[in-house]
């Protein structure tokens, strides 16, 4: 069983039984198809709701990436970035790989979003703990869920895969998700104090990709991306580092940061099912191309919040009404 509860934003000071199962088995390394295909499988796209107009009035829209790393009965559990959900008191999309954009409210409600930090008031310049949150929909469809790994037994140089859903340079409403393949350039420890980032890895990435899950050889989920390379003397732990590498957040630190919240989650043990790699590799068509990602995620909110209880109505299906 799952508690999720209304807490503190920093969870400092909190106190629960510790209910994380965290993988022990050995697995074997997968090769960069297969790893492509747990990923095409477990990546999501998050954003906020539309209304029809938003594009066209230019309102700012950054959707970013997430991963699924729980279940239990109706109700899924996505890990990302805390910066891809800062903004609060709105309606949130997941798109999921069958191409459904579940409803996640906001408004009603707060407990369909859990972070594991806070930002200041300069939105995100720095994040005290960890960039990372929570955020829960509810769907009968069963999705494959990540398995996650022990990323406090990483070695610098060992290969490391980005996945994540890009933002285009031509402002296209066509997305197409990317996976990104490298290395693991440096362990940080202890964390940044600035976000609890401590991967360093010389992937490509780009914005949009926020959110989007580090996956090991094995096909294991022992990250999450946060920020790309230094840009404008803006670095994710200090310049040197940041030059020419991207940065993450271990997933020890979801998982003891889960713990302290009382969040209760049996996390998928490894190795990767099978059955996984062979629906990943055949569906990577319907999966990981958004045609229409403006359309994808517009909705009529107001309607939502009216006619609906606070989990949700379930799903919405390139802007379908919820009925």
């Amino acid at each position: 069983m799952i508690f999720f509860g209304r807490l503190s934003s920093c969870l400092v000071g909190a106190t629960a039984a510790v209910a994380i199962t965290v993988p022990l088995m050995a697995a074997q390394r997968l090769t960069k198809e297969q790893v492509n295909a747990v990923a095409s499988q477990t990546t999501v796209v998050i954003a906020q709701g539309l209304q029809k107009g938003d594009i066209e009035a230019r309102q700012e829209w950054n959707p970013g990436s997430g991963v699924i790393v729980a279940r239990s009965d109706k109700t899924y559990y996505v890990l990302t970035a805390l910066h891809v959900v800062r903004t609060r008191d709105v309606v949130y999309g997941v798109r999921t790989s069958d191409g459904e954009v579940h409803f996640v409210d906001d408004v009603k409600t707060h407990e369909n979003i859990l972070p594991f930090g806070t930002e200041d008031e300069q939105l995100g310049e720095t994040i005290k703990g960890f960039d990372l949150a929570i955020i829960k929909f509810e769907s009968d469809i069963k999705y494959p869920v990540a398995v996650v790994g022990k990323s406090n037994q990483l070695a610098e140089g060992e290969p490391v895969f980005i996945s994540g859903w890009p933002n285009p340079e031509d402002e296209s409403a066509r997305r197409v998700r990317e996976f990104s393949a490298g290395n693991l350039s440096e362990i940080v420890a202890p964390p940044s104090p600035d976000g609890g980032y401590s991967l360093l890895y010389n992937n490509q990435t780009r914005r949009g990709m926020s959110g989007g899950p580090v996956f090991n050889a094995q096909g294991e989920l022992i990250g999450i991306h946060g920020r790309g390379r230094a840009q404008d003397n803006i670095y994710c732990i200090d310049p040197r580092l940041s030059a020419n590498n991207s940065c993450g957040m271990q997933t020890i630190h979801f998982v003891k940061q889960a713990e302290v919240a009382g969040l209760q989650l049996a996390l998928k043990q490894p190795p990767v099912d099978p059955k996984l790699l062979e629906t990943g590799r055949g569906n990577r068509e319907k999966a990981d191309v958004i045609e229409n990602i403006y359309e994808a995620f517009t909705f009529d909110v107001r309607s939502l919040l009216r006619d609906e209880p606070s989990g949700g109505c379930g799903s919405l299906l390139l802007g379908d009404t919820c009925d």
